[in-house]
Formats: C-alpha cells, sequence, structure tokens
C-alpha cells in the first residue's frame, strides 16, 4: 500500500527530460508489453504475438540505450572496455545489437539453444543467468531512485551499474563469437600491419611516379591489383 501511495505521490512528470524519468516510463512500457506477453496465446493469436514481441524487443532496446545514457553520466571512468568490438564483422555492429544481446541472455537464462549452437548455449548459460539477475537490479535499483530523487545518483546506483556494465560487455564478447566468426587478436593486428603496408606502398609509389592522384581520386580498378603487387615487390626488397 505504501509503495503504490509513494508512486502516486512521488512518480515523475512523463514529459521530464531528465534520464531517471525517462528510464521510469520507458521501464514502464517494458513491463506492460511483457505482462500483455505473458497473458497472450500465441497458438491462438500469432499475429498479435508476432507484434508483440517486436514491440518488446523495441522497448528492451529503448531501455538499454536510456541507461547507457545514465551510465555515461554516472560513472564514465568506470565503464567497462570494448575494445574487442572492432573484431566483430561490420553486419553485427547496429543499433539494436544491445538489446538483441539481452533477449539472447533471456532466452539462455531460461534454458534455450541459441542457433543450434548446443555447447556454446551451455557455455553461455551461467553468465546469461548472471546477467539477467544484474539487469533487473539495475531496473529497479533506478526505478526506486525516480520516486525518490531525479537529481542524485547514489553509491547504490553506482555499484549496480558497474556490475551490469562489466557483465555486460563479457556476454556481448561470448555471445557474438559463439554466433559469428570474430577475428583473433593476431589475425586483427594482422590486418592493421596490411593497412599500414598498403598505405605506405600508395605513398612511395606516388612518390615514384607508378601512380598518379587522379587514380586514387577516381577509384581506378587497376588499383586494386596494382597496390597488392607492389607492395609484394616493395616487401622482397626491403627483405632481400
Amino acid at each position: 500500500m505504501m509503495n503504490r501511495f509513494r508512486k502516486w505521490l512521488y512518480k515523475p512528470k512523463r514529459s521530464d527530460p531528465q534520464l531517471l524519468a525517462q528510464f521510469y516510463y520507458a521501464d514502464e512500457e517494458l513491463n506492460q508489453v511483457a505482462a500483455e506477453l505473458d497473458s497472450l496465446d500465441g497458438r491462438k493469436e500469432p499475429q498479435r504475438c508476432t507484434l508483440l514481441v517486436s514491440q518488446f524487443r523495441s522497448c528492451q532496446d529503448n531501455v538499454l540505450n536510456i541507461i547507457n545514457q545514465i551510465m555515461e553520466e554516472c560513472i564514465p571512468q568506470d565503464r567497462a572496455p570494448r575494445d574487442f568490438c572492432v573484431k566483430f564483422p561490420e553486419e553485427i555492429r547496429h543499433d539494436n545489437l544491445a538489446g538483441q544481446l539481452w533477449f539472447g541472455a533471456e532466452c539462455l537464462a531460461a534454458g534455450s539453444i541459441i542457433m543450434n549452437r548446443e555447447l556454446e548455449s551451455m557455455a553461455m548459460r551461467p553468465l546469461a543467468k548472471e546477467l539477467t539477475r544484474s539487469l533487473e537490479d539495475v531496473r529497479g535499483t533506478l526505478r526506486d531512485q525516480a520516486l525518490r530523487d531525479l537529481n542524485t545518483y547514489t553509491e547504490k546506483m553506482r555499484e549496480a551499474l558497474r556490475r551490469f556494465d562489466v557483465l555486460f560487455a563479457e556476454f556481448e564478447l561470448s555471445y557474438v563469437s559463439a554466433m559469428v566468426p570474430v577475428k583473433s587478436p593476431r589475425e586483427y593486428y594482422v590486418q592493421q600491419e596490411v593497412i599500414v603496408l598498403f598505405c605506405e606502398t600508395v605513398e612511395r609509389a606516388l612518390d615514384f611516379g607508378y601512380l598518379t592522384q587522379d587514380m586514387i581520386d577516381d577509384y581506378e580498378p587497376a588499383l586494386m591489383f596494382t597496390i597488392p603487387r607492389l607492395a609484394i615487390v616493395w616487401v622482397s626488397h626491403v627483405s632481400g
């Protein structure tokens, strides 16, 4: 009864631009969609179920986006490193990846096998369970603070966000690595070395007049064959 009274008395205005207020209503919407999904018989209403799942995923994206903004404001110096993201294929790097990871963690935590990868799913399940528990803790902590003081980030909030950020980064690397080929550190290093070699080759070829700036500016197709060959010749010359 007291919780309902406090919610009625102190809940922020929907128009409030502060991040905790935005989170409160984004989380409310997510809970409403989740409740409707739980009460729906997907076999009797498949189209409605598909629509709600899409809406649910969109709500998850929105909640995570606001949490990320809060972390940037609340613990900017304590964020978990994500240098590993440069190793992900381009098609993986999109705006709703975080929402997909949340959905994947919940599926794994519930016992599902992802993409017929049974061994990988079993290996990730303990981390997925830990992540979903941490996220629930973060959501509860942020909701509670939104009903107390929109202008204060407590140490309890900071600690919950730090733990969640570390777990989410760890799960992101594990999940994406299981779903798609991810370059090893050695492969990524070699790729960077080749890029540097090709850049230096172009500079030398321009100096010696083997290429012209117009060929580069016009994306001359012959360059695709010329630059690697020149690089090979240069490396052979230096090695010799």
